[in-house]
């Protein structure tokens, strides 16, 4: 059975987003295992009904295209594997939209990840109080989980 690892980035945090996409790679040469790298695209209006942001209230727009952000991501995330991954290493993307804890354990599932490799940020009060997507994917994944600390 080959490995999989699985590495979620946030697009917005590129320097984190690297780090983590350089670490999946060293695991995956070291299992001789296949790389899939993710992100997701999250809710606009968090906590808000989503119609409102369709029908243009709330600084939403009715030509709010879901499908093509998700798409806009994932020619993102495809460009910066490209320039960070060796060439002839075997790569998958994969932009999904929601709540990143859940689309990432979801992926993992799906694809059989054997490992996943994220960032982690120095928790804030907030992140003791709501708990960041880094600790419930830990708490919750069926695989293991490194995590990278990052300042």
């Amino acid at each position: 059975m080959t490995d999989n690892i699985l590495v979620p980035i946030d697009l917005a945090d590129q320097e984190t987003g690297l780090k983590v996409i350089k670490e999946g790679v060293m695991q995956a040469k070291a299992r001789n295992g296949d790389m899939t790298v993710m992100t997701v695209v999250p809710d606009i209006l968090s906590g808000l009904d989503f119609r409102y942001a369709i029908r243009g209230e709330m600084g939403g727009s009715e030509d709010y295209d879901l499908k093509g952000i998700v798409q806009e991501a994932l020619e993102r995330l495809n460009e910066i594997v490209a320039e960070h991954t060796p060439s002839g290493m075997r790569v998958k993307t994969i932009a999904r939209h929601g709540t990143a804890y859940e689309e990432i354990l979801k992926v993992a599932d799906k694809i059989g990840a054997t490992q996943i490799v994220m960032g982690a940020h120095r928790p804030s009060l907030a992140d003791y109080l709501i708990g960041p997507t880094t600790a419930r994917v830990v708490r919750h994944a069926e695989c293991s989980v490194n995590v990278l600390r990052t300042v």
